[in-house]
């Protein structure tokens, strides 16, 4: 019996960042991991008087999440100095994902992106934040990158199997 394919590998997943005015949208070479964070919610209490046992509530609004980009910073990448300038500038940047599961990349046509439906897409819009490089032995180099996401991750999948 053949084995069955249970899920998509991380290896071959490309990042794309949209930053700038006019807007420019850069491929990061050798992104290690991408952590979006979790999302969330804030309670609306709506317990009436006469409830004597339960407290009862409402979801509101979404708070976005924490996340940060690795690096295994390199100063010859100059798409690494690119991250690394964003995150000293605390600017806001869009973040595609494209998944391993197809290739494609996007398109920016008067500010706007464009993902293709040959692959699964996670994407949404953060703040970048500086911080310090990190030297362990035996190590490379490295920076993680945080963000505060500015909106929800939205997931784009694939359309053909």
């Amino acid at each position: 019996m053949a084995q069955q394919k249970k899920g998509v590998l991380s290896q071959g997943t490309h990042v794309w960042i949209l930053h700038g005015t006019p807007a420019v949208l850069t491929r990061i070479q050798c992104i290690k991991s991408i952590a979006w964070g979790d999302d969330s919610a804030t309670e609306i209490d709506n317990t009436c008087l006469d409830e004597e046992n339960v407290k009862t509530n409402d979801y509101g609004l979404v708070t976005p999440g924490e996340g940060s980009f690795v690096i295994n910073t390199d100063p010859k990448n100059a798409t690494h100095l690119i991250m690394l300038s964003l995150a000293a500038n605390k600017e806001l940047v869009g973040v595609y994902a494209g998944w391993s599961d197809g290739v494609g990349e996007p398109t920016l046509t008067d500010g706007a992106v464009t993902l293709p439906d040959t692959r699964t897409w996670s994407y949404a819009h953060a703040i970048l934040r500086k911080n310090s490089a990190v030297f362990d032995p035996d190590s490379l180099v490295n920076h993680t990158i945080p963000f505060k996401r500015q909106s929800e991750v939205i997931d784009e999948f694939k359309v053909n199997p």
